[in-house]
């Protein structure tokens, strides 16, 4: 039984990400919350409610349509879904949802195409929700067409795991029956052999059928997208640790803003305790 959370801006990007969780989790026994958040226009003071009613009004309205739609999309599935409509930007109004006596076990979010790229550019809203809004995210690349996974790629750091931060990674190779390719990239950072024994993931996975590969590479997403290719995956996961050569891919900063591009569903945990 899972709670997933599914923000909004209304796009069709956020339509086929909520379409994505709906297909890939299923209906029973889950449920799903469409979140969107609003700000007041610039300039607006917080005390001009009338202003904030309206926002509101019209946040809620358009949510309340986004749930329709989603519904008549997927006409033979019965889904158990809320709404949630909160003032503040989406990163910070995420991270509130931590607090709840339900709170979610995944966010997933659609990400848009960048620009005269093939790529998937990952926006700066969806790195701050990864990065503050302490929940595991998965992120859907525009014009997805659901497959079940039968094959994941999961990038290894090297770093400690704990089961906890891979239970939704646990989850989906299970119901989904997939199997999990474990990806070292080797680059002059690393100091690893190849074909050097690692047990970590045979503990966590259990009877999860599971492979460990190495690759070389000094752009870690593009040897990873590269390997995926190659293995025909339908889902790229990585973990997410302070200090991490993951915490790079999202990093911004005024002068320069790091981005990531994937063209395949990307499951992004958070680990918890290093």
């Amino acid at each position: 039984m899972a709670h997933i959370l599914l923000p909004t801006d209304f796009s069709a990007n956020a339509m086929n990400a909520a379409n994505y969780a709906v297909q890939l989790f299923g209906v029973e026994g889950n449920t799903f919350t469409v979140l969107n958040s609003y700000m007041l226009p610039h300039g607006a003071a917080s005390s001009m409610w009338s202003i904030d009613g309206l926002l509101a009004k019209e946040a809620q309205e358009g949510t309340d349509d986004f749930v329709a739609r989603l519904r008549s999309s997927l006409p033979s599935m019965k889904i158990d879904l809320r709404t949630a409509v909160e003032h503040g930007d989406l990163p910070n109004v995420v991270a509130r949802f931590s607090h709840d006596a339900d709170k979610p076990q995944l966010v997933v979010m659609g990400t848009q195409g960048a620009s005269g790229l093939k790529e998937v550019l990952l926006g700066s809203n969806t790195a701050d929700v990864i990065k503050g809004g302490g929940f595991p995210v998965l992120t859907v690349p525009e014009n997805t067409k659901y497959e079940t996974p039968k094959r994941i790629v999961v990038a290894d750091d090297g770093g400690p795991i704990d089961k906890g931060s891979l239970q939704i990674l646990i989850d989906i190779a299970r119901w989904s029956k997939a199997e999990v390719l474990i990806v070292r990239v080797i680059n002059e950072d690393t100091t690893v052999e190849p074909g050097a024994p690692d047990a970590r993931f045979d503990e966590l996975l259990g009877a999860i059928p599971r492979s460990h590969h190495y690759v070389s590479g000094e752009n870690v997403m593009q040897a990873l997208n590269g390997f995926a290719d190659q293995s025909d995956a339908n889902m790229v996961v990585v973990l997410h640790r302070k200090r991490s050569i993951f915490e790079q891919l999202f990093h911004t900063s005024t002068a320069t803003k790091l981005a990531m591009h994937t063209h395949i569903p990307m499951l992004v945990l958070q680990q918890q305790a290093d």
